[in-house]
């Protein structure tokens, strides 16, 4: 146990992302000792519980002990929660980082010798959560709760590194498509809805997202009614239905005090070879096509070059396209 515990604090004090935390306790709490320990993550939205797989996703079947367990005892939502099940040996902890969702981890042990000590484990988790906090402002938008530009920038770097320099996970996607999204007309709400309308219409459209696209998903806002995703593993035309469907839930969402708010969308190829500026220009170039001709619509970038309707933007100089 004395092994483990300094290499533990301190690769947990480097965490800066909700989503490591299942590697985390899996592979640092107890170097070379991860087959001794279980764990399970488990989120609770749109009032049900889903289990989180090792790949990203999430399923409904759920252990019906466990279950029963997270029913009674976390289904108020309680934050920071620590709680031990004597029946099923584990340890729960309840958790909400950065995100609308609750989370609730499950942590057992199969080791004999008691490799991980209760009140180790208890002082790993505050103190992950107590990082996750402090990290807020940093990577999180103050009012809409998702990425930041802070986040953005390092993020979509790290996803365009060709030579692999930033170590990946062993719990990874693939960014194939990228999008830029505007609210139309949004000066208008501000000027005659005033700024609160404007920041709970931001919000709201941030809570959209969220409840829209899946979990492995990078949602960001870019800056005032600009928005960013990076979607995972689609392809464009499935991007195109994803978005699409997006599109028309915001124009049918109830938005308090206006009768209808809208967005357009532009979309592009997630390109290793671009750069990050050249990423962003072409999202933004088939954005801007449809602010500037009917607005509420979605448009990617290649076929609006492809039917002439905009110019194509300077070419990667790689002769080979490769998406990851």
């Amino acid at each position: 146990m004395a092994d483990c515990k300094y290499y533990s604090f301190y690769a947990l004090a480097k965490i800066n992302d909700p989503e490591l935390l299942y590697e985390a306790f899996q592979q640092q709490i107890a170097p070379g000792h991860a087959d001794r320990i279980e764990i399970e993550v488990f989120a609770h939205s749109d009032d049900r519980w889903s289990r989180l797989t090792p790949s990203g996703s999430l399923e409904q079947k759920i252990d019906p002990a466990v279950l029963a367990t997270l029913q009674q005892e976390f289904e108020t939502d309680a934050q920071g929660r620590w709680y031990y099940d004597a029946d099923l040996q584990g340890w729960f902890c309840s958790y909400r980082p950065l995100t609308t969702r609750h989370f609730v981890l499950l942590v057992k042990t199969v080791d004999p010798d008691k490799l991980i000590e209760e009140e180790y484990l208890q002082f790993l988790f505050h103190f992950y959560c107590h990082q996750l906090q402090m990290l807020q402002g940093t990577y999180r938008d103050a009012l809409t709760g998702l990425y930041n530009r802070r986040a953005f920038n390092e993020k979509i770097l790290q996803l365009l590194d060709q030579d692999n320099s930033h170590q990946r996970r062993a719990i990874d996607f693939s960014p194939t498509v990228f999008v830029m999204l505007d609210i139309d007309h949004f000066k208008q709400i501000n000027d005659n809805k005033g700024h609160l309308f404007g920041d709970e219409v931001l919000l709201l459209l941030a809570q959209l997202m969220t409840d829209s696209f899946r979990e492995n998903d990078l949602l960001f806002r870019y800056g005032g009614e600009e928005f960013a995703l990076v979607l995972m593993d689609i392809t464009p035309e499935q991007a195109q239905v994803s978005l699409e469907r997006f599109r028309h839930k915001v124009a049918a969402h109830d938005f308090p005090s206006l009768e209808r708010v809208t967005i357009s969308i532009g979309f592009t190829l997630f390109d290793k070879r671009l750069g990050i500026d050249e990423l962003i220009s072409q999202a933004d170039s088939a954005l801007y096509h449809g602010k500037s001709t009917t607005r509420d619509t979605v448009h990617s970038y290649q076929q609006l070059v492809e039917q002439g309707l905009i110019p194509a933007l300077k070419a990667p100089a790689t002769p080979s396209i490769e998406l990851f």
